[in-house]
């Protein structure tokens, strides 16, 4: 079947198969994000292929978004952006998180003026919600032309959504121009490789070349003329056409064709032949890209001097901008100045309004330094951060370094650095770190070279950044207050080296260091690095240590240091067991934030997920664990912590498979990133071996906790959770004496800090070891103890499992009725959980019981609801007949099944008929 597709008015001749392909690729559906990359040279018709491929998306009602870029915007941040988006953003900012639409506001100017500035973060994770929101119901296209110059910002945060839109129907129509070394673009790059189909664009045949002249001119060629120019063009289309308009219908066959030989030296030539005002005009369009008609009106051009350039079609309207009609003749002129060049770009600086635009274009125009320049630059690099524009910062604080004058080392060197720190914030870290090696290599002692060397630890994980930070120390001792800063870090990069303990040195020594230059901000960031080792250590100091940061934040009137400072407190309160009072400040800070930060409130979510978790309200705690982590990871900050409360809140629901599978996972993680297992995701597995029967493994895996958890000097008793199924599962395995001996160390610091929820555990533990050795009178009584200590602690999982223990052991000294008491009492608090493990043992423990059960026991209203289920109606059915709540039937049912030592309907009925 012939394909043809109508763009731009004319017929697409010879690329039937080509149309067939992308045909074909927007028809099917992929299941997820797929792309199409159109390549080939230039003028060889990739972007009138994709133009076609736009059309027929169009026409098959499908939604695209689509850019063209030019060479010359490519250092300007989100101008991809801001073409895909231009006309979608009315329908998708309402539906989004207000920190991503602020976010998106910001970053496409969408505000003539704004004193705000953009979240990176943000404006990727909006980016995302975009596309997502737009491929919910139908496949979504997003189109491309000249990839190769699409603006790096746009190109990375349109790459870090689509990494995350695994399931949505997103086409990607690319075009590229093929060039020698050329890399693969980042969009592309951010697909699997299947994903990813690639059609070469070739030479067009003598015959479809034919049509394509005569359809674009008017007038056929005669054969040997068609066969010299489709020889001396290579079958590309643009250069054929470019050569057809110079030649005469019946040129002379024995005369060589006197033309170029080669597509840019035809274009070169063609543009020379135009009138030197037009020329110049043209030049300020290709170092502009697509250029207002007032922007050349400012700059002294007529609309007649543009006139020969519309004529021999350089040169189109779309709208109110100036475009070239091929991004070929554009890049060929732009190249053609040559020294040129700096000329255009001052003369573009003098008629620029913005200042980052006027900045940008005065640095290009610049060939030798100059100190003026260089220091508007570095105030218009902070301009461009402000906007959220970092990568034009960072070109700009690049510029600024290359035009300060080489005898002003010092200001060089500054902004050497600052340079490297903007590219790194815009992402380029390897153009980052090559400044800031270089600077090194530059400076040999100093205060520069220690802050060159704490720059390049933000490449580095925690402990192999602690080399470079113990040099950086020696470097600035005559600068205290970078001294204090690099005490910080050393302090966060040597807890796992050297254990928490060691780092909390450091930490004081930050402190030390603050309080003597009398620094607010630096005693702040020294005291939350104290509170955060300290809080693992057990450090007595920890709680006054948060105050005073929460006092420091408030008094300093700043709302980013508050929000940490109120979490620092909250999980003060949390170690005290006072979780009432700290979820009341978590979900205030939750509501302060959750339209401006949403990475702090994955935090805020994390410690909630935990708070609740020994709260015993376990659904909620499940909901806030999937969102922090669910938040994490769609802003890409994802840690291997993130996984802590998930699989935690799984283990206890009873989860287990998913809590081994996922603790798993992460461990592997933690080998591979950090040469280290964190202790409370290695007690995990743990925690599902004892639960799944395998009191061996359980011990293994609890031990290594445990001896990890005392390796890093984890003095808090509340932050060993496991401590008390480790003792468990050894007193399973009869090691008695190693159970005492655990169970005596995680006494003496619960007693230390007067951690409450902890010593009621160890008085279950205590209990546990009495039984173990026989001594059942005192089991009962310290299992007693427990079940009280646990109900004043507010730990309902602990209380139910001291019921569970007292049961059992009751059952063991032959007191059947309180033994099934107990258990029943268990088993009804572990249905009000959800512990699915634990429900099962009680019931299992109940069934265990024998004797005649107490059906006198049941009251009026449970005899009702057991009669209507013996009959065979649903709790539903129980809950109308009796004017109930389906959940008040279903507690009378669980006391029911509790005092008659039952587990199933079947079982109830059985019971009831002999009574």
């Amino acid at each position: 079947m012939r394909i043809v597709a109508k763009t731009m008015m004319f017929e697409i001749a010879g690329r039937e198969k080509e149309l067939t392909s992308v045909g074909a690729f927007i028809r099917e559906a992929r299941g997820g994000p797929s792309a199409l990359v159109l390549e080939g040279e230039a003028g060889i018709g990739k972007s009138t292929l994709w133009l076609a491929g736009v059309e027929q998306a169009r026409a098959q009602g499908l939604r695209v978004l689509d850019s063209r870029p030019a060479e010359a915007e490519q250092g300007l941040a989100h101008v991809g952006l801001g073409d895909l988006f231009e006309d979608v953003l009315d329908e998708v900012l309402p539906a989004l998180a207000a920190p991503r639409r602020r976010a998106l506001e910001i970053a496409l100017l969408m505000e003539e003026t704004s004193s705000d500035r953009v979240d990176p973060r943000a404006l990727v994770v909006g980016v995302h919600s975009v596309l997502q929101l737009l491929a919910e119901s139908d496949p979504l296209v997003i189109a491309v032309d000249d990839i190769q110059w699409l603006d790096s910002f746009s190109s990375n945060a349109l790459a870090f959504a689509l990494r995350r839109l695994a399931s949505s129907d997103v086409l990607l129509l690319l075009a590229r121009r093929l060039a020698e070394g050329g890399s693969t673009p980042g969009l592309v790059s951010a697909l699997d490789v299947e994903r990813v189909r690639r059609l070469s664009v070739g030479p067009l045949s003598v015959g479809a070349l034919h049509k394509f002249l005569r359809d674009r001119l008017g007038r056929a060629f005669a054969r040997q003329t068609l066969l010299r120019i489709h020889e001396r063009s290579g079958g590309n289309p643009f250069f054929a056409l470019e050569l057809a308009r110079v030649l005469d219908g019946e040129s002379d066959l024995l005369e060589p064709l006197s033309v170029p030989e080669t597509l840019e030296e035809f274009v070169r030539a063609r543009i020379a032949a135009l009138p030197e005002a037009t020329r110049e005009a043209l030049a300020l369009a290709s170092a502009v890209g697509s250029i207002s008609e007032s922007l050349l009106w400012r700059a002294g051009v007529l609309p007649a001097v543009l006139e020969p350039a519309f004529a021999t079609h350089v040169i189109e309207r779309d709208g109110g901008t100036i475009r070239f009609t091929h991004p070929l003749l554009a890049s060929v002129l732009y190249q053609s100045l040559g020294e040129g060049r700096r000329s255009v770009h001052a003369r573009i600086a003098d008629i620029a309004e913005d200042m980052v635009v006027r900045a940008r274009h005065l640095a290009l125009s610049m060939a030798t330094p100059d100190a003026g320049v260089a220091s508007l630059l570095v105030d218009s690099a902070s301009l461009a951060a402000d906007r959220g524009a970092l990568a034009v910062a960072a070109e700009l604080a690049e510029q600024a370094f290359r035009l300060t004058p080489a005898d002003a080392v010092d200001a060089r060197h500054r902004r050497a650095l600052t340079a490297a720190r903007a590219h790194h914030a815009a992402g380029e870290w390897t153009r980052a770190r090559s400044i800031a090696t270089g600077l090194l290599a530059e400076t040999e002692v100093g205060t520069l070279r220690a802050e060159a060397l704490v720059f390049l630890t933000e490449f580095e994980l925690d402990d192999l950044s602690v080399p470079l930070l113990e040099e950086a120390l020696h470097e600035a001792a005559a600068l205290p207050n970078l001294q204090a800063l690099i005490y910080i870090r050393l302090a966060w990069g040597r807890r796992f080296r050297k254990g928490f303990a060691a780092a909390l040195v450091d930490a004081r020594a930050a402190l030390e260091l603050a309080e003597r230059l009398d620094d607010d901000a630096l005693r702040f960031e020294a005291l939350t690095i104290i509170v955060i080792l300290g809080g693992a250590v057990g450090d007595r100091e920890g709680p006054a240590a948060a105050a005073r940061a929460q006092e420091l934040a408030v008094a300093m009137g700043n709302p980013d240091m508050l929000k940490h400072a109120n979490t620092l407190v909250a999980g003060v309160l949390v170690a005290r067991g006072e979780l009432d009072a700290a979820r009341v400040l978590l979900e205030l800070e939750y509501r302060e934030w959750f339209e401006r930060d949403e990475v702090f409130c994955a935090e805020v979510l994390w410690e909630l997920s935990w708070l609740e978790l020994f709260g015993g309200r376990w659904e909620l705690a499940a909901d806030y664990a999937d969102r922090a982590r669910d938040l994490s990871t769609q802003y890409g900050v994802q840690k291997n912590q993130d996984f802590i409360p998930v699989v935690w809140v799984a283990a206890y629901r009873g989860q287990l498979d998913f809590a081994r599978e996922q603790s798993e996972r992460a461990l592997e993680l933690c080998r591979q990133q950090l040469g280290l297992l964190p202790p409370l995701l290695l007690a995990v597995p743990g925690l599902v071996a004892l639960w799944s029967g395998d009191a061996a493994l359980a011990a293994d895996r609890l031990g290594q906790a445990d001896r990890q958890a005392a390796s890093l000097g984890w003095g808090e008793a509340s932050r060993r959770p496991w401590s008390a199924d480790y003792v468990e599962a050894l007193l399973e395995l009869g090691q008695i004496d190693d159970a005492v001996c655990v169970v005596d160390v995680w006494e003496a610091d619960a007693k230390r800090l007067g951690r409450a929820a902890v010593l009621a555990h160890v008085t279950r533990c205590r209990g546990l070891v009495a039984a173990a050795v026989g001594d059942i009178a005192r089991a009962c009584s310290l299992l007693e103890q427990a079940v009280t200590e646990h109900e004043k602690a507010g730990d309902p999982f602990g209380q139910a499992r001291a019921l569970l223990a007292l049961g059992v052991v009751r059952r063991r000294a032959r007191q059947k009725r309180a033994g099934r008491d107990a258990i029943g009492e268990a088993l009804a608090r572990f249905e009000r959980l959800g512990a699915a493990t634990f429900i099962e043992k009680a019931r299992g423990e109940l069934g265990s019981i024998g004797g005649r059960a107490r059906q006198e026991g049941l009251t009026a209203a449970e005899l009702r609801v057991a009669a209507l289920v013996v009959e065979g109606r649903t709790n539903r059915e129980v809950a109308a007949a009796l004017v109930l709540g389906e959940r008040t039937v279903a507690g009378h049912l669980t006391h029911i099944y509790a005092k008659l030592g039952v587990r199933s309907r079947m079982e109830l009925a059985r019971r009831l008929q002999v009574r």
